[in-house]
């Protein structure tokens, strides 16, 4: 039986273990993938690096590292395929994942809806927000002031993916981040609840993007005051978006 819609798989050139992984997890769910080969950070000169993600302060409370610019341009990539291709809607996942149960029935119910969100994402769980939408498998789509982070497993529409590549560049902050302030490119971001993928905890502790330090003094102040200005705008643009009654179900829901 064909795919619901495209698979596309996000795996870096060596990876072979998470290859196969990925593989047989998706094979159990009778689906199959186009892979994406990811893009290696680490490779790119410290000049490279500069150009692709100058340091905007007002964007993210520190630089970019080799790791998160080599995984944002990998989505990116995935974005552009989806795009190129035409497909009205793909599943984008990176390597290190596991389904649960119930994902392949919820992809299939996603893609037989005549319209749907920007984006669907497949992975992370949140307190409060509002259900906007049940599918026929059981799942509830939900909607936040912020999306869940990680970029794990989430499905782009073709309007979507042609959205948040109008503002994907230059790369201002980690793609997770950059998912989590929808307003700059106006997508509709809905979250799957239950959510239907995990992260694979075999192969968590071997990601090339590497943890988010805030060691210095410094840069937990500026992560807080990032931190405190996005919720304002968040909220706000939460308000403008979806309007009032909307608003108060996401934040007391």
């Amino acid at each position: 039986m064909p795919n619901p819609c495209p698979v596309l798989l996000i795996n870096l050139a060596g990876s072979k273990d998470r290859l196969a992984t990925a593989q047989a997890e998706l094979s159990r769910s009778g689906l199959s993938f186009e892979r994406i080969e990811a893009v290696d950070g680490r490779l790119r000169s410290a000049e490279q690096l500069a150009q692709l993600a100058p340091w905007d302060r007002a964007a993210f409370f520190k630089p970019l590292s080799p790791g998160e610019v080599g995984c944002y341009l990998s989505h990116v990539a995935a974005a552009e395929r989806i795009v190129q291709a035409g497909w009205p809607c793909a599943v984008v996942l990176e390597d290190d994942f596991r389904l649960k149960e119930g994902f392949a029935e919820a992809l299939a119910a996603l893609a037989a809806r005549p319209s749907l969100p920007h984006m669907v994402k497949f992975e992370g769980r949140l307190s409060g927000g509002e259900a906007v939408g049940m599918l026929d498998s059981g799942h509830w789509l939900m909607r936040y002031r912020r999306p869940p982070i990680n970029a794990i497993a989430y499905l782009w529409t073709q309007e979507g993916a042609r959205r948040f590549l109008e503002v994907a560049r230059p790369l201002r902050r980690p793609v997770d981040v950059q998912f989590k302030h929808w307003w700059e490119g106006d997508l509709d971001i809905v979250s799957l609840a239950p959510p239907t993928v995990t992260h694979d905890l075999a192969h968590a502790g071997a990601s090339t993007i590497g943890v988010r330090r805030t060691s210095s003094l410094a840069t937990r102040l500026r992560q807080w005051r990032y931190r405190l200005a996005y919720a304002f705008e968040s909220q706000w643009q939460l308000l403008r978006r979806y309007g009032f009654l909307a608003w108060l179900r996401v934040n007391l829901g």
